[in-house]
């Protein structure tokens, strides 16, 4: 009986031995094809560039034998009777010299041949993943694409897809070495047994002193990742409010704020560096240190002649080397997975809807919200809540309310930029979700209170990447716009520079630029939140004459405060809490709505 408890404690220990180590190995092909997806992502043909990485390895390795081979045979006086083919080489020295030249001349176009594949690779990779960012970021709902902090497209598709690429330039340079390294060690074992217990033993070496530092520092690459990204995030933020910043006299604070992160990122890539930099060495360094008592033992204890001994040395010393490249394999391999993870991250959260309207719209003229709800990512209520309204071509509706009312919500779905939670927007009676995104997004148009111009000339900022936009088109909407006065100022007219992001115009002017690349689409449906905003009594007077002269063949939508504009409107939405709480024209709601009342009295002080 008092053999019963420990026999089961054994087999209770053998069976969970037994479950752990079959998780393990399931755990393994998991991992396998994550290194292998870590390792290949963004190349093209992966296979054949390995195959081809692998070929040019092995070359690589069998002519450093040769050489080693030749060189010595050269310096000892071709004593070498016990290598294979030794007794084969010709007995002038000249003759030697010159096939190892000619082998020298095959390994260094081998050596050029890998490093033109591994470029290729990082070329291929910094492609693939840049132009998959862009155009993940493009296709995504509007949402998601409102969601992403700023600077964070550009973190990733600069620096996380540089990693990526110098990553797979390196792992290519890593797998050519180590099929140069099998070849050597091949080669070792054929031409003297000493250079091959000699190599066993210096890699068995770098091998035991280089696993206690994996895990440290693929800590430390992960911390120091995050910290730039960090940093680059941070960056990107300070400098859009660098206008706020000075205002509020806060340039200080914000440079020590960066001074926080710009130390931590400095810190955490400190740490990394160190780790990553002098494992490698550290490593070789206690390597040679074993390797040279090695030779000690084999010089003192039996006698080994020179050749032998000097091959045995070479061959280690080049293995050596390859063994570091092989070695820093597995830190790029860590930092493209760190990068990979994020890109990875980013991606998912850009991720389109999965279904597509495929409906043509070639014109529209009625637009129904039917009961329309949407609450935003994290919202406690809904932005809109059951909002029905009806708008028609040749109509101008104004939307009112007070921050926070559902306005911008509301001119989102119009344009089809949310997709409702109940609900729907309709097109002439068809879902805008079963309409062709591309159809519909051609008949639609926005104008926001903060423009966003491109770094170009006027006339390519109202083109905006249209093609199908003609000249005769620009300069009609430049002018509907109100920018004939400018035109006629401007020595190069439409192509007059906007400087960066528009700096060199007045807000006035990038608004009717901004105005002018709406029209110049000739759209169904015109959105403006407060397009009048930013123009002097001129100014405005001019957009409201080309809203009147456009008004009769589109439908407007304003979301607008000026009492100018609110009376040029057909029907004004009120909007309080996400639900249209009046719907008139501005004479009847002057008289029955309060909160029109005062908005109407506060626009007259």
């Amino acid at each position: 009986m008092c053999l019963e408890r420990p026999a089961r404690v054994i087999i209770l220990g053998i069976g969970f031995s037994t479950v752990t180590l079959l998780n393990a190995l399931q755990a393994v092909p998991a991992r396998v094809r994550r290194s292998w997806q870590v390792a290949t992502f963004g190349i093209e043909h992966p296979r054949r560039r390995i195959a081809a990485l692998a070929l040019l390895g092995a070359i690589s390795g069998f002519g450093e034998a040769a050489v080693i081979v030749l060189v010595i045979a050269l310096v000892s006086g071709r004593q070498l009777s016990h290598y294979p083919l030794a007794d084969r080489l010709p007995s002038s020295s000249w003759i030697v010299a010159a096939l190892a030249l000619g082998v020298l001349a095959v390994l260094a176009a081998a050596h050029l041949g890998a490093a033109r594949l591994a470029a290729r690779a990082g070329a291929d990779v910094q492609r693939t993943a840049q132009s998959l960012l862009v155009a993940s970021y493009l296709d995504a709902p509007w949402p998601a694409q409102a969601g992403t902090r700023m600077g964070e497209l550009q973190d990733l598709v600069t620096a996380r897809a540089n990693v990526l690429a110098y990553g797979a330039q390196e792992t290519a340079q890593a797998l050519a070495a180590l099929v140069n390294l099998v070849v050597i060690v091949a080669a070792a074992i054929v031409l003297s047994p000493y250079a091959a217990l000699g190599l066993f033993v210096a890699l068995a070496a770098a091998l035991l002193i280089s696993l206690p530092l994996r895990n440290r520092r693929s800590r430390r690459i992960r911390a120091s990742s995050g910290a730039a990204s960090e940093l680059a995030l941070e960056v990107t933020e300070t400098a859009a409010a660098a206008r706020d910043l000075r205002v509020f006299g806060v340039a200080n604070a914000a440079r020590k704020r960066l001074d926080v992160k710009i130390d931590e990122a400095a810190r955490r890539g400190e740490d990394s560096r160190l780790l990553i930099t002098a494992s490698a060495p550290v490593t070789r360094d206690i390597t040679i240190g074993l390797l040279v008592l090695g030779l000690a033992v084999v010089v003192t204890q039996s006698g080994v002649g020179l050749g032998a001994l000097s091959s045995t040395v070479v061959l280690i010393l080049r293995a050596l080397g390859h063994a570091q490249s092989v070695t820093s394999l597995g830190v790029r391999l860590q930092e493209r997975d760190d990068s990979l993870s994020r890109i990875e991250s980013s991606l998912a959260a850009w991720r389109p809807r999965p279904t597509r309207g495929t409906r043509s719209c070639l014109r529209v003229d009625t637009l129904a919200v039917q009961e329309l709800t949407y609450t935003h990512p994290g919202g406690e209520r809904p932005a809109l809540d059951r909002v029905s309204l009806e708008l028609a071509r040749g109509e101008l509706v104004g939307i009112v309310g007070r921050t926070g009312a559902g306005k911008s919500t509301l001119a989102g779905a119009l344009l089809g930029l949310l997709e409702s939670d109940e609900g729907a927007v309709l097109a002439d009676g068809v879902p805008l979700v079963e309409l062709d995104p591309g159809d519909w997004h051609a008949r639609t148009a926005w104008v926001g209170q903060e423009p966003r111009l491109l770094t170009a000339s006027v006339r390519e900022n109202i083109r905006f990447l249209r093609s199908g936009v003609s000249d005769d088109a620009v300069l009609e909407a430049a002018r509907a716009a109100g920018l004939s006065a400018e035109l006629e100022l401007w020595s190069r007219g439409l192509d007059h520079p906007v400087g960066p992001g528009g700096g060199a115009l007045s807000g006035g002017e990038r608004q009717r630029v901004a105005l002018a690349r709406a029209l110049a689409g000739r759209p169904d449906l015109l959105v403006l939140d407060e397009p009048t905003s930013a123009l002097d009594a001129h100014a405005e007077a001019a957009v409201r004459k080309a809203l009147e002269r456009l008004r009769h063949d589109l439908i407007i939508v304003v979301i607008a405060h000026r009492v100018s504009t609110l009376r040029t409107c057909d029907r004004i939405a009120v909007l309080e809490s996400g639900r249209i709480a009046a719907l008139a024209a501005p004479a009847e709601l002057e008289r029955g709505n309060d909160y029109f009342r005062r908005v109407l009295a506060l626009a007259l002080k």
